[in-house]
């Protein structure tokens, strides 16, 4: 099986990702602040610093294709000049780096597939469906996004086919937003925030692991893809139907959208706002969707 090297393999999505791919056969290279990591089976560690700019170089032996899910955690900190900055500089940085060592060694990456997000088009409510080719917004969260991808696409300068997920909001009962309010769903309170009529983009962990997969195994897939399934669902809906999973239901309001602002300031419009966003194209590739309705999701067994 080909060698894959993973940046960003210690979140929520990372370690999902390399349990699966470990599963499926591949060998796993991943890059770690830390220096204290012990391979286990198919999966190596490989230590790098993005402020000293270095990488082990041992990592890329063998490698075929990168995966970039660097980047800070974009809900965890108000967004002050300060935290935006870094919100910034952990995607670009990042990439920046990988792309210098990959150019300067001329190591034989045929792949690299990065990560963005649907709020490159904008922190709004509308009708609208967007599409890869719709018009990108001009918001903080839309400018992140702009310049995440612009990064990646360098490498395609290289000749590396490049491939770029604009994802939604990824649902799992170990992380994410769904591990946050499942304590709540749990004992009866709604989760809904604002109007509730907001538009909530997703996809489960469950497809997302299984798209990378596809992508591995189809050597001619690049672009760039909304990684979002098909059910189109609002706030509201999401919150009744995660009390649902759990037989529960709520007569409390919505926390009202000027105590989100209060808190939260400028991120709030993370949770305020959101469109539909269309997934066509992926569709388009062949893959498709295990749980592609959101109680397919929450009420499945893990």
């Amino acid at each position: 099986m080909k060698k894959i090297l993973i940046a960003g393999g210690t979140g929520f999505v990372g370690k999902h990702l390399i349990s699966f791919l470990a599963e499926q056969g591949y060998f796993i290279n991943v890059l770690t602040r830390k220096s204290n990591e012990h391979p286990s089976g198919n999966i190596q560690f490989f230590q790098w610093n993005i402020e000293q700019q270095y990488i082990d170089k041992k990592a890329f032996e063998g490698v075929d294709t990168i995966i970039n899910l660097t980047g800070a955690n974009i809900g965890e900190k108000k967004w002050t000049e300060k935290r935006k900055k870094e919100i910034i500089d952990s995607r670009i940085n990042s990439i920046e780096l990988i792309y210098q060592c990959v150019s300067e060694n001329k190591f034989n990456i045929n792949k690299f597939i990065s990560s963005s997000g649907v709020g490159i088009y904008g922190a709004i409510t509308t009708d609208k469906i967007y599409q890869e080719t719709s018009e990108i917004g001009t918001d903080f969260l839309a400018s992140v996004c702009t310049s995440w991808e612009a990064a990646a696409t360098k490498f395609s300068s290289l000749g590396v086919r490049t491939v770029i997920l604009r994802k939604g909001v990824i649902l799992g009962k170990d992380g994410g937003m769904l591990q946050k309010l499942t304590p709540l769903a749990k004992i009866g309170i709604n989760v809904s925030l604002g109007s509730g009529k907001q538009f909530l983009p997703w996809m489960d962990i469950r497809d997302l692991v299984r798209l990378y997969g596809f992508i591995l195994s189809n050597p001619d897939f690049q672009g760039v893809y909304n990684a979002v399934s098909t059910e189109k669902i609002t706030m509201n809906y999401f919150s009744k139907t995660l009390l649902k999973s759990y037989g529960k239901k709520s007569f409390l309001p919505n926390l009202p959208a000027f105590i989100i602002r209060l808190f939260l300031g400028e991120m709030s419009v993370m949770l305020l706002e959101g469109s539909k966003v269309s997934n066509e194209k992926l569709k388009n590739t062949g893959f498709s969707f295990d749980f592609n309705t959101l109680e397919k999701s929450l009420f499945s067994k893990y």
